[in-house]
This record gives structure tokens, C-alpha cells and sequence, in this order.
């Protein structure tokens, strides 16, 4: 009978460590799992940052383009005055009238879009 007690206790003891393994995997498994999530919702999150940090730099870049094009013009104009070139000097003039303050020549018939298109 003393053998089989012992046999029983060491019977619980494997069940035991047994157990304890199962709960130390399942606990390795759920910790895999989260860290994997956690990575996947980083990369995600930086995939964004990275598309809105390109859309911003495209409209950067289009805006130095237009700038380079106005400083262009501008010079054309400063170097248009220092020649005593009043025609040119006019043109430009004349363009900033016409495209910014809306400014027509006598004659002109001009045309109002009413549906605000």
C-alpha cells in the first residue's frame, strides 16, 4: 500500500507540472499574440503618418514651384524697370489688373458666371 502512495503522489506531481506547462504556454501564446497585434496596429499607424507626411510634401512642393515661377516673373519685371523697358514693365501691370483685382479695359464685355461654378 505504501507503494501505491507514493505512485499516487507522484502521479499528482506530473499532473501538476504538467498543468503548470499548459498555463505557462498559453500564457507565452497570449503574450506572442499581443505583442504581434501591438506591432501590427505601429505599422499601420506609421503607414498613415508616412502617406499624410507625402501628401504634405506634394503640396510644399507645389507650392515652391509656384513661388519660383512668381519670383521668376518678378525678376523679369525688376529687370524690366532697371532696362527702362515700360512695356514690359506695363504687361506685368497690366496681368496683376486683369487676374487679380479683376480690373477689364473700356470695351471689354465681360461674363459672370452666375451658377457659382
Amino acid at each position: 500500500m505504501d507503494g501505491d502512495f507514493v505512485q499516487s503522489k507522484s502521479l499528482g506531481r506530473k499532473r501538476r507540472k504538467k498543468k503548470l506547462r499548459s498555463r505557462r504556454s498559453v500564457l507565452l501564446y497570449v503574450v506572442l499574440i499581443v505583442i504581434t497585434l501591438y506591432s501590427l496596429f505601429l505599422m499601420v499607424d506609421l503607414q498613415i503618418r508616412i502617406r499624410n507626411a507625402e501628401s504634405e510634401l506634394t503640396k510644399i512642393n507645389d507650392n515652391i514651384f509656384k513661388q519660383e515661377q512668381t519670383n521668376a516673373e518678378l525678376k523679369k519685371v525688376a529687370d524690366a524697370v532697371d532696362r527702362n523697358d515700360d512695356k514690359a514693365y506695363a504687361g506685368y501691370v497690366e496681368k496683376i489688373a486683369r487676374e487679380d483685382l479683376d480690373y477689364v479695359k473700356n470695351g471689354e464685355v465681360v461674363f459672370v458666371n452666375i451658377a457659382g461654378d
